[in-house]
């Protein structure tokens, strides 16, 4: 475990990422929306999120809305008052020349800036649990041998501490230190499990003060992710 606080680049990457995966509430979300719409660099951030992340929904098959759906949209739009079908084609229209604009936006370089380059490979997940609310994000870029980690919500149980693991397949549990209080930390992965990234899965288990005494977890298992490639 490292004390280096995150940097406001990284505060940046995380903001970016919780809004592309939804993740952001409260403050975040309305500090997300409002730079969107005037921080260019931030905006950036958030599509080269969004495009990694895209990937994930690749196995999922697209749904062409019913005409119910339409229907439900027009009584939205129009609640009080009966919709000549002239107004209902040119509220149609409308949405199809937006998603045309939309289509050329991200089709054709020329008209939206280039993208910030990526890092060679990025490894992400969110760690959940049944035990209680507690839930963070973690990303790991395994060139720098680097664990980020956001909490989102949470904590520890009272006189207890939080303790990260990494785990591989069929292998005990390696501990990766004990979490600090802060929202924010920062954590080391060992050489040795460098090379494993895209097998790990992180969890985070309670512990007494100081962290697990014979090296592997004696407390409840409160939040458990595996790594996805971004």
């Amino acid at each position: 475990m490292t004390d280096d606080p995150l940097t406001p680049r990284d505060e940046d990457d995380f903001l970016a990422a919780e809004y592309a995966l939804g993740l952001a509430e409260g403050e975040d979300l309305t500090a997300a929306r409002d730079r969107l719409r005037r921080d260019r660099d931030f905006a950036e951030r958030v599509a080269l999120w969004q495009e990694r992340l895209v990937v994930m929904t690749d196995g999922i098959a697209p749904v062409t809305p019913g005409r119910k759906a339409k229907k439900e949209l027009i009584k939205r739009l129009f609640p009080k008052q009966r919709v000549p079908l002239l107004e209902r084609l040119w509220v149609w229209k409308g949405f199809t020349l937006a998603a045309l604009i939309a289509l050329a936006y991200f089709a054709m370089p020329t008209l939206r800036p280039p993208l910030p380059e990526a890092p060679l490979q990025l490894y992400a997940t969110p760690l959940r649990g049944d035990v209680d609310d507690l839930e963070l994000l973690a990303v790991v870029d395994p060139a720098k041998g680097d664990v980020a980690l956001r909490r989102i919500s949470g904590g520890a149980p009272s006189g207890r501490v939080l303790e990260l693991w990494a785990i591989l397949p069929d292998q005990a549990p390696i501990s990766l230190g004990v979490l600090p209080t802060e929202e924010n930390a920062r954590v080391m992965l060992p050489q040795a499990l460098r090379d494993s990234v895209p097998l790990l899965t992180l969890a985070i288990s309670d512990e007494p003060p100081g962290g697990a005494p014979e090296g592997s977890p004696t407390g409840a298992i409160r939040a458990v992710g595996a790594l996805s490639a971004l």
